[in-house]
């Protein structure tokens, strides 16, 4: 058992120290027009534990992609007020959200104030209420996905994922005047209450790479609870 453990943490030594050359704060991720947007609801939103994953990370991704990297979320004012420092953007992300601003959404700008102090939009779902219903119409007619009326935790996130999904429809026409290469899009999206945003872009036919996280499975909880070592075996896992 000892010497399994010792291989572990001698791969990740590796893997660290492989990684390090690409730690220039987003200089060569410039140059290359490449960003990556990473959408939770938990961002500057302490809820549970999704927030400490997304917080323990902002550090070495912002060393890798410093300004090329941006975090989305839900503005939350009770915590919006004490973990966010509220600034402008430039160049393609303040085009992006000066356009959602000209049509009537609420936006919020600024370095979330963690390790790292990446950058943070954070979209307020009230002013988007309106549009609600035509989002939901959008998400039944391209997906057959229904939304009880009365579930607002699910009307939130229909709300959130669309606003999400209209940014970065926006940011990407911006960023394709940002440089002479094509831009080249990240999103990841975390859980199902973001996970709204990555329908949007797939049934809008939205150039860019999508990625989704769900953060505790069923199947998962059994696995990690019988000592299976899980990440070194993905291959051999059926389901």
């Amino acid at each position: 058992m000892s010497r399994d453990r010792s291989s572990r943490r001698f791969y990740r030594m590796e893997s660290q120290n492989e990684l390090m050359a690409f730690m220039d704060r987003g200089s060569l991720a410039s140059c290359q027009n490449r960003w990556v947007f990473e959408t939770a609801w938990e961002v500057a939103n302490k809820v549970g534990g999704i927030y400490t994953v997304i917080r323990s990370k902002t550090y070495v991704s912002t060393e890798e992609l410093g300004d090329q990297y941006c975090l989305l979320g839900p503005y939350k004012e009770y915590s919006a007020r004490t973990e966010v420092e509220e600034a402008e953007f430039t160049g393609p992300l303040l085009t992006a959200v000066t356009k959602m601003r000209e049509q009537g959404f609420k936006v919020h700008t600024g370095t979330w104030l963690v390790d790292g102090n990446p950058q943070i939009i954070l979209f307020d779902i009230g002013t988007a209420a309106w549009k609600m219903d035509e989002y939901k119409q959008e998400l039944w007619s391209t997906c057959n996905l229904g939304i009880p009326h009365l579930d607002i935790e699910a009307n939130d996130a229909v709300i959130l994922g669309y606003m999400v999904a209209q940014f970065i429809e926006e940011f990407r026409k911006a960023a394709e005047d940002y440089s002479d290469s094509p831009p080249q899009i990240v999103a990841h999206f975390h859980e199902w209450q973001a996970g709204v945003g990555l329908i949007a872009l797939r049934t809008r036919h939205i150039d860019v790479a999508t990625i989704f996280t769900t953060h505790a499975t069923l199947l998962g909880r059994y696995l990690c609870a019988g000592n299976t070592d899980f990440y070194n075996n993905l291959n051999k896992v059926q389901i």
